[in-house]
């Protein structure tokens, strides 16, 4: 008999082991042919930011107007080459905040570049924390989440109870059949906690494939980041008794194949061994709350740089930004859009106290100039990595009124949303912190006279003397150009019609637009003749009234 199950041990041992090695195998080929490539999967983006929004934002994090007119939750897919849950936190988390520990951050991007059987051994063991319940790990460590009540002491008590009548029926048979009794009460009593217990217990069956993961990354501790991974060999010491725990109900995809699941499910119901977990471990969470915590950030850093990393090694160019004072000018060289496959750089000049108005055409390239400068500037203070041939610039707080949507909800007009997000830019605009201010066509919801007069009145309000401020701003209205000469430079983005309608070389030219295009697209789209006559007719009287007002009005 004992031979017998000595065998059946044997067996499932090897049976074990052979699969683990199968799913490292497997994983270490799909690790090495997504190197340096964007990875095609599902992202559940609000599960993603929950670190991010649970832990509070800063004054100076990225505001979710902001985040969303740059399209950044695409940025970030395409960004995200993480192996583990808590790495697209972090890297989210990073994305969205002030500029922080860029140095130590760099660091470990080189780590991972230079030495590739280190990273992929990383890569292999933060693959065991990818369950989704992983991205609610963090909450662990916030101390209304375990409550230890006093009764909770009768889950141990219970299944020690349970553990001596099954010892106890190798003596006396007979005690079987009450261990059979405790079975089926247990079996209830499981029944009846589970809804209470099933969030937290599925979040700390996440701590021992994050331990693990720990483990291996513990050798990529390193003195050139101190703040970020120097605490982790420590914070790993701290947490081992929180491991014992946690291995009773761990799910770690290399240890838990189907037969050894089926039997962990076996004895969870036999023994409550998730509320038992859960009991002990409420204490210790209570005490190392801010180790776990540290652990999970600095695990997650890792993962993130692995990502950078990844992105660097695919991209057709990129550059380190160079950090200058306030006040000085922000200089990109051949800056482009990392989410565009034939992206075509331009190059931008910004200097306090003057602006940048963008003119052009609609689809001419105004509104993916202003986000390829809002993203890089991002990139640049988060993940230190610029799509640009060069970048010189301060340290910018990212601000833009880009998309447009009405408030269904507050019953609000999309003009309406648009004036109180330009007023709260306004008021930021009264910081010391220098700012990137972004426009895409001011007050599009309103009458030409209000929608130039109050758009000159914001611009101007946004920069001057002794701002440290800039501000980029699309727009068709040539007055609001002349009305902002001494304050914005202006440059414009070039068309010319051909047969097929528009055609666009994306390039940034110096000065405003000068092509008029759209009635000649009316008429190339077939539109009646007599109309175009009419708008010829009425462009030529509107013109010569514009022509008569500056020259009464000019210098």
């Amino acid at each position: 008999m004992i031979q017998s199950g000595l065998l059946v041990l044997l067996i499932v041992t090897v049976v074990s082991a052979v699969a683990s090695w199968r799913t490292r195998r497997q994983l270490l080929v799909r690790i090495r042919s997504q190197w340096a490539r964007p990875r095609d999967r599902q992202r559940d983006m609000e599960a993603i930011s929950d670190l991010f929004h649970s832990h509070g934002e800063t004054m100076a994090a990225l505001d979710d107007r902001t985040w969303r007119d740059l399209l950044l939750d695409d940025v970030f897919a395409h960004l995200d080459r993480t192996e583990s849950t808590v790495g697209q936190q972090m890297l989210y988390k990073r994305l969205r905040s002030a500029p922080v520990w860029l140095d130590e951050f760099e660091a470990l991007i080189a780590r991972v570049s230079t030495d590739s059987n280190r990273r992929e051994r990383a890569q292999v063991a933060l693959a065991r924390l990818n369950d989704n319940a992983g991205y609610y790990l963090h909450r662990l460590t916030f101390l209304e989440t375990l409550q230890r009540r006093w009764w909770h002491i009768m889950f141990p008590i219970w299944s020690g109870v349970v553990v001596v009548t099954l010892s106890l029926s190798v003596l006396w048979p007979k005690l079987i059949f009450m261990a059979v009794l405790f079975f089926i009460v247990n079996f209830l009593i499981r029944i009846s906690t589970a809804r209470r217990v099933s969030a937290e217990i599925t979040w700390f069956r996440q701590v021992g494939p994050l331990l693990s993961a720990a483990r291996e990354l513990a050798a990529m501790e390193s003195s050139d980041a101190p703040t970020l991974t120097g605490a982790l060999k420590s914070d790993l010491r701290e947490l081992k008794r929180l491991g014992r725990i946690a291995r009773w109900v761990s799910r770690d995809p290399f240890t838990t194949n189907e037969i050894a699941f089926a039997a962990m499910e076996y004895l969870n119901v036999l023994l409550l061994m998730d509320a038992n977990a859960l009991y002990f471990a409420a204490r210790e969470l209570q005490l190392r709350g801010t180790n776990l915590r540290r652990l999970i950030e600095a695990v997650g850093e890792i993962d993130a740089a692995i990502a950078v990393a990844s992105f660097r090694a695919g991209s057709r160019q990129w550059t380190r930004p160079v950090f200058v004072e306030p006040i000085g000018p922000a200089k990109l060289a051949k800056v482009w859009h990392p989410l565009l496959k034939n992206a075509v750089p331009n190059s931008v000049s910004l200097a306090p106290p003057h602006g940048l108005l963008v003119t052009g055409s609609n689809m001419s390239g105004k509104s993916t100039l202003l986000r390829t400068l809002g993203i890089n500037v991002v990139l640049a203070q988060t993940i230190n990595t610029c799509c640009a041939e060069s970048y010189r610039a301060p340290v910018y707080q990212v601000r833009s009124c880009i998309g447009r949507a009405d408030d269904l909800i507050a019953g609000k007009s999309y003009y309406l949303v648009e004036v109180e997000s330009v007023l709260t830019l306004v008021r930021a605009s009264e910081s010391s912190a220098p700012h990137l201010f972004i426009f895409d066509e001011l007050f599009r919801g309103t009458n030409a006279v209000e929608r130039i007069a109050a758009a000159e009145a914001v611009l101007g309000t946004l920069t001057g003397r002794g701002k440290p401020h800039v501000t980029v701003a699309a727009t068709h209205d040539g007055e609001l150009v002349d009305l902002l000469r001494d304050s914005y430079s202006v440059c414009h983005f070039g068309d010319a019609l051909g047969a097929d309608g528009l055609i666009f070389d994306y390039r940034l030219i110096p000065g405003p637009a000068t092509s008029r295009n759209a009635i000649a697209l009316l008429e190339l789209n077939g539109a009646p003749e007599s109309m175009i006559r009419s708008a010829l007719a009425r462009a030529r009287e509107l013109d010569q009234e514009r022509r008569k007002v500056d020259s009464t009005t000019g210098p």
